[in-house]
C-alpha cells in the first residue's frame, strides 16, 4: 500500500492535487492512505518518522507560518531517502533553489502550466518505481511492515531471543522468522556467509578476507564469514 501525503495551504490546491492522486492511482487509490496537511505539525513530524508504508510526499514550496516545500523536504531527507518527493509551486523561480537544495527530488510542478496533467503523469512514475521495487514483509505484534530489499545491508540471527535482526542502514528491525523463512522471500543479490547470516551482496563495500571481515556501504562490517562460503561470495562481489 502507498502512502500519498499532500502539503498545501490552499484547500484549491488539496482538492487539485488529490484528484490527481485519484487519476494517476486508478483503481488501486482505495487501498492507498492519503494524509492531508496545511501546516507542518506533529501530526506530519509523526508521518515522517513511520516506516510502514511506501510514502509520496507532494509539497507546496511556499506555505505561510509555516515550513516551506523545500525545508520540510530536507527534514524528511534526514530520516528517509527511499519515500519519492515532488514539488508543486506557484513561483517556477525557485526551482534552482530546489534543485541546489540536492533533496532528491522527482519532479518539480508548476501551478499555473497544466498542473494536473504534468502531476498525474509525474504520480504515475512514482507509483510504478514503487511498485517496481521488491519488498519484504513481516509482522510485528500484530501489525504488518514492509522493508525495501535493496535497503537491507544483512540479517543476522539473533541466538538468545531466537528472532532475527534485519540491518539497514537506518535501523535494525527484529522479526519473528527464521533465516530460511526470509531468504525464501529474497533475490540472488543476498548470499548466505555464515549459518547466523545472510548479506546484501550489492551494499559490500570490501572485504578483508584474511580476517573474514566484511564491510558495507554505510560503515558498517560484521565478521560472520564461513570458510566454506568464502570461494561462493567471492564469485558474487
Amino acid at each position: 500500500m502507498i502512502e500519498f501525503v499532500i502539503y498545501d495551504d490552499q484547500k484549491e490546491y488539496c482538492n487539485i492535487i488529490l484528484d490527481a492522486v485519484r487519476q494517476a492511482s486508478g483503481e488501486l487509490f482505495e487501498q492507498c492512505d492519503v494524509k492531508i496537511f496545511n501546516k507542518y505539525d506533529k501530526k506530519f513530524e509523526k508521518t515522517i518518522k513511520e516506516d510502514k508504508l511506501a510514502k509520496i510526499y507532494i509539497l507546496d514550496i511556499e506555505v505561510p507560518n509555516s515550513k516551506s516545500g523545500i525545508d520540510l523536504a530536507r527534514t524528511i531527507r534526514k530520516k528517509d531517502w527511499d519515500s519519492i518527493i515532488i514539488l508543486v509551486t506557484s513561483h517556477v523561480e525557485l526551482s534552482y533553489e530546489a534543485l541546489k537544495a540536492q533533496i532528491m527530488l522527482l519532479d518539480f510542478i508548476c501551478k499555473q502550466n497544466n498542473c494536473v496533467t504534468n502531476l498525474v503523469k509525474t504520480l504515475k512514475k512514482a507509483i510504478h518505481k514503487i511498485n517496481d521495487r521488491k519488498v519484504l514483509n513481516y509482522e510485528i505484534c500484530g501489525m504488518s511492515y514492509r522493508i525495501y530489499t535493496d535497503d537491507i545491508l544483512y540479517i543476522q540471527k539473533d541466538s538468545i531471543d531466537r528472532k532475527c535482526l534485519i540491518k539497514t542502514a537506518y535501523n535494525i528491525i527484529p522479526v519473528n522468522a527464521s533465516l530460511t523463512e526470509l531468504m525464501d522471500g529474497l533475490d540472488d543479490r543476498f548470499y548466505q556467509t555464515h549459518r547466523s547470516c545472510i548479506i546484501n551482496t550489492e551494499r559490500v563495500r570490501d572485504i578483508n578476507w584474511k580476517e573474514n571481515i566484511i564491510f558495507f556501504d554505510d560503515g558498517s562490517n560484521i565478521d560472520y564469514l564461513s570458510r566454506d562460503k568464502r570461494k561462493g561470495l567471492k564469485e558474487r562481489v
